[in-house]
C-alpha cells in the first residue's frame, strides 16, 4: 500500500503552470545525479532523495520550491523531508513523465539505462537462464533462480539492493567528472 502525499498539507502542480509561470520557482530534483545528468529541467538543482535530510542547506529558500523526480513518489517523500526543515514545498504532478508528455523542453545529456532497468535485465534473463539450463541441462542449474529469488526476497525485506549497489559502482554508470571533460578534450602527449 502506497503513501499518498495530502494535497492539502502540500500541494501538487502540474507541468504546463510550472512551465507559464517562469518567475521564481526553485526547482529541487530528487533523482539520482546519474538520473538527473541524462535529463532534467534547465535549472533544477540536484539534491538527491537519499542525501536531502543532510543537504538541505543547498536548497534555497527563496521563490516557491517545487519538488520533482520520475513520476512523483520520491518528490513527495522529498516534500515531506523539506517540510520537516521548514520549507513549504509543492511537488510536480507526474515529474519528469508529465514534463516531457506536455512537450516541455529538457536538458539531456548522456543516454543510460537506468539501474532498474539493468537490474531487472539481469534478473530477468539470469532467472529465464537458469530455467532454460535447469529444464534442458542438468536441475541443478535450477539453483540459479533461486539465487536471484533469495536477493529479490531480501532486497524486498531489507529496502537494500545489492545488485543495485554493485551496479551504481559500475564503469558505464559513473558520471564524469568536471575536470575529466575538460581533460578528455586535451590530445596532446608529452614526447
Amino acid at each position: 500500500m502506497s503513501e499518498q502525499l495530502d494535497p492539502t498539507i502540500c500541494p501538487h502542480v502540474n507541468a504546463a503552470d510550472v512551465a507559464l509561470d517562469k518567475g521564481n520557482h526553485v526547482l529541487v530534483d530528487v533523482r539520482s545525479p546519474l538520473e538527473f545528468e541524462t535529463e532534467h529541467i534547465a535549472g533544477s538543482i540536484n539534491v538527491p532523495l537519499d542525501v536531502l535530510d543532510s543537504r538541505f542547506d543547498e536548497v534555497p529558500r527563496q521563490g516557491e520550491l517545487i519538488v520533482i523526480c520520475r513520476s512523483g513518489k520520491r518528490a513527495e517523500r522529498g516534500a515531506y523531508t523539506l517540510m520537516g526543515r521548514g520549507f513549504q514545498p509543492k511537488v510536480l504532478d507526474g515529474g519528469m513523465v508529465a514534463w516531457r508528455q506536455a512537450g516541455l523542453p529538457v536538458e539531456e545529456g548522456k543516454k543510460r539505462l537506468p539501474i532498474e532497468r539493468q537490474i531487472q535485465l539481469i534478473v530477468g534473463s539470469g532467472v529465464l537462464t537458469g530455467v532454460l539450463l535447469g529444464a534442458f541441462v542438468n536441475p541443478w542449474f535450477l539453483v540459479i533462480p533461486g539465487i536471484f529469488g533469495a536477493g529479490l526476497t531480501f532486497a524486498g525485506l531489507s529496502g537494500t539492493c545489492a545488485l543495485g549497489i554493485l551496479l551504481g559502482k559500475a564503469p558505464w554508470n559513473k558520471l564524469e567528472s568536471p575536470s575529466a571533460k575538460k581533460q578528455s578534450g586535451n590530445t596532446s602527449c608529452c614526447s
